[in-house]
């Protein structure tokens, strides 16, 4: 009898001590809490790291990737592609070093709205008329067909022309007459027209 007056007292003491009491927090009074750490909004684009070996900057106002050259018109945002840094002196085919500029502009037409993307090749003045449009006709297919390869771009519709030296951006001579190297350099270029959000 005696076991079970001890058995039933102990049963009442931890019934009595786990009750509905308020549960304390463990720990020094006088100790500050330990310090959490302030968790960014989801979606917040500075919470996340930049990946290792990317170096291209986003503007928040205007989305544009660093490092290119882009001009908004009526047509669409423009990127001026320049053809000394995708190919090779009267060539066509892509340089190795050409796919870091393509990069940066597929990352902006796969952040852009639907619709057709348009590729015009240009060239400056030096040689004949219709040899720079073939070879500027032949440098746009160039950059699309190396699109065309791109995920989340491959699957927009491309429309490729060329201008050859009709629609220079800069001079092709100096107001003095002579060739201006600078301004040639300007016109030898490839333009990617990307749709923009109607506004």
């Amino acid at each position: 009898m005696r076991r079970t007056i001890v058995a039933l007292g102990a049963a009442t003491l931890v019934a009595a001590c786990s009750g509905n009491a308020p549960k304390e927090p463990v720990g020094d009074d006088d100790a500050p809490a330990a310090a959490t750490a302030p968790t960014a909004p989801a979606g917040d684009a500075a919470a996340t790291p930049p990946a290792p070996g990317l170096s291209a900057k986003v503007s928040p106002l205007t989305g544009k990737v660093s490092g290119l050259s882009t001009r908004v018109t009526e047509m669409g945002t423009i990127i001026d592609l320049p053809s000394d840094a995708l190919f090779e002196y009267d060539k066509a085919a892509l340089t190795p070093a050409a796919e870091a500029e393509l990069r940066k502009a597929a990352e902006l037409i796969r952040s852009s709205p639907p619709g057709a993307i348009r590729i015009i090749g240009h060239t400056d003045s030096k040689g004949d008329d219709s040899y720079n449009q073939t070879l500027s006709e032949a440098r746009a297919r160039t950059v699309a067909d190396w699109f065309g390869q791109q995920v989340g771009v491959r699957q927009r519709e491309f429309q490729v022309s060329g201008k050859g030296e009709t629609a220079p951006i800069a001079p092709n001579e100096r107001a003095t007459g002579g060739d201006d190297p600078a301004g040639r350099a300007k016109n030898r270029r490839v333009e990617v027209v990307v749709p923009t959000a109607a506004g």
